[in-house]
Parts: structure tokens; C-alpha cells; sequence
């Protein structure tokens, strides 16, 4: 199953430019985490708009319980940089891949 968190804002170009070097730590375990679900195969897509409100993050996990977790367990939401919202999501046109 699928889900989707939004994030707000987003690290855009702005929101870096300000960053001190506390946030700075803070968006590098960010993404060190989205890394991290991606080895475990819990990572589907994510991303930030450059110039708009929100960082998205698609994730593969079994129910809504399993979604929370992980969306909580996200360094950015924990410090209070980041807002986070969780959706059901469908994803009918995944990535292609190379094999594909």
C-alpha cells in the first residue's frame, strides 16, 4: 500500500539560503533518513518543488500505523522544521526504470 507525506515547507532554494548550520544538520539527517528508507525498500519517490510549498515523500507500507511511524520518524518533523501530512496514495504510473 501506498502513502504520501507532505512536507511544508519545503527545503527550497530560500528556506536553504537561511539555513543555519543547526538546520543545515537537520536537513542532512533528513535526507540521510529518506536513504535509509530507501535500503529498506520503504521508499517509492520523494522530492522538493524548488519554488513551491512542499517536499513530497511517497512510501510503501502496509497500513496507516506503519505510514505514521515512519513519517514521524523523519528528522525534519521531529525538530519542528518541517510540517508533515500523511495521505493514501495510488501510484498508477510508477517510475520507469531501465529494465522497464
Amino acid at each position: 500500500m501506498n502513502w504520501v507525506y507532505l512536507l511544508s515547507p519545503a527545503l527550497d532554494r530560500r528556506f536553504l539560503a537561511a539555513a543555519d548550520a543547526a538546520t543545515r544538520a537537520v536537513i542532512d539527517a533528513h535526507g540521510e533518513y529518506l536513504d535509509g528508507l530507501r535500503e529498506r525498500g520503504s521508499l517509492v519517490l520523494a522530492g522538493r518543488c524548488w519554488d513551491g510549498p512542499y517536499g513530497i515523500v511517497i512510501l510503501e507500507a502496509p497500513d496507516r500505523e506503519a505510514a505514521e511511524v515512519l513519517m514521524a520518524g523523519d528528522p525534519s518533523v521531529v525538530a519542528g522544521i518541517q510540517r508533515a501530512e500523511l495521505y493514501e496514495f495510488d501510484v498508477p504510473y510508477p517510475p520507469v526504470t531501465a529494465a522497464g
